[in-house]
């Protein structure tokens, strides 16, 4: 059981990704990335229309390696299917998109990463 603190600030967390709209701007920027890439070729043997973008996290780093401050990231995965079965939910991983906010909202930075 999370004491009652720690609930406190994940209800502070959710009303912030709720309050920024952390997630459609998520699925929107990668959409761009997405579409901009397959524009320019950089999406080799992936078939646009087959890559499915999944919701994997909104996090919290409050101590990070290279910055200095608190962050928010949020996650998507980018999958193709699987037709083989190998993978969890018949989708293979090929990448996934990377959007770092600062605490009030504003757009840190942003990656978009293919395996």
């Amino acid at each position: 059981m999370v004491p009652c603190e720690g609930m406190n600030a994940v209800a502070a967390m959710l009303t912030l990704a709720d309050a920024h709209d952390l997630r459609r701007r998520a699925e929107a920027s990668c959409h761009e990335w997405l579409r901009s890439s397959a524009e320019e070729g950089d999406l080799s043997e992936l078939a646009l229309a087959d890559t499915q973008i999944v919701f994997e996290r909104c996090a919290l780093v409050f101590d990070h390696g290279i910055l200095s401050y608190p962050f928010v990231e949020t996650r998507l995965g980018l999958y193709v299917p699987d037709a083989t079965g190998v993978y969890f939910r018949g989708l293979r991983p090929v990448g996934h998109y990377r959007l770092i906010t600062l605490l009030d909202g504003t757009a840190d930075d942003d990656y978009f990463v293919l395996s």
